[in-house]
């Protein structure tokens, strides 16, 4: 325990003292791009031995790590590989990849997965939405699938579980509703027939695979008919104006197309009326 001690104590302070001797140098003189690079390669390399050396102390591994990320990034950003877009993608990636580190090492240690989900979900968001891959209009929709994924891990895996399934169906309805929102495609009437018929689902489901449990039927048909008869209002105003103009044109139609009945005439031709005429004569 003291030679851990003495060991945190000799890093933190070697970690002062050299980007306190940094900053004054670069007071007096502006140190180039590769010169910080180098000093943070170096400065992780130095801590990184110390892991090294005794590997039961893991904890110079953070550090080290944190510093070399540093320089990489120093090192992509000086030979523009990495961009505006592309920063909070790469710093996010680097702060979720210790955390996936720490469950690799020991699995019973799943608890590291959701920071390092969470970090890498939000740094595919910024990559797609700033590469313009990802519509403003989904990005809400991309967060709320990303969090419903993991309950819907949770009961693949144990389907025992059966209570993730109302997380991730709750965040997945309302991920579809919000794109169609924004898009004009649900509007007025038909958010409220949407939010009864996403209800109304599960207990229909729960009927399906249990029919002798009819209860689901009373309240999934309550929000159905909910749902329908919001539907149908909202419907109406497009339906009759559409059922009005095809009878319309079927009046047209049926008034062009129709035959004129064949009357009762009785004038005798002109041939037969000549012969007639010679016959009276």
């Amino acid at each position: 325990m003291q030679l851990q001690s003495r060991n945190q104590a000799l890093v933190w302070g070697s970690l002062l003292i050299i980007f306190g001797v940094v900053g004054l140098v670069e007071s007096f003189t502006d140190l180039s791009t590769w010169a910080w690079v180098a000093i943070l390669a170096a400065t992780g390399l130095g801590i990184f031995g110390i892991f090294l050396r005794d590997r039961s102390e893991w904890w110079p591994l953070i550090p080290a790590y944190a510093l070399w990320a540093v320089a990489g990034l120093l090192v992509l950003v000086e030979l523009n590989v990495l961009d505006g877009e592309f920063l909070a993608t790469y710093v996010l990636s680097a702060i979720a990849f210790p955390f996936i580190a720490v469950f690799l090492r020991d699995r019973s240690q799943w608890w590291a997965l959701i920071p390092a989900y969470v970090l890498l979900a939000v740094a595919a968001m910024i990559l797609l939405s700033e590469t313009f891959l990802l519509p403003d209009a989904f990005e809400a929709t991309f967060i709320l699938t990303a969090i419903a994924l993991p309950f819907l891990v949770v009961y693949l895996r144990d389907q025992t579980q059966w209570w993730a399934l109302i997380p991730a169906y709750v965040l997945l309805s309302i991920g579809i509703m919000l794109p169609l929102d924004e898009l004009g495609i649900l509007n007025d009437l038909l958010i409220p027939a949407y939010v009864m018929f996403v209800i109304a689902i599960p207990f229909f489901v729960v009927y399906i695979r249990n029919p002798k449990q009819w209860w689901p039927l009373i309240p999934g048909g309550i929000m159905a008919a909910f749902g329908l008869s919001f539907l149908l209002v909202e419907a109406f105003q497009y339906v009759f104006p559409a059922l009005v103009i095809l009878v319309g044109f079927w009046i047209l139609l049926r008034s062009f197309t129709r035959k004129e009945p064949v009357g009762d005439d009785l004038s005798l031709p002109a041939e037969v009326d000549e012969v007639n005429l010679e016959s009276d004569e």
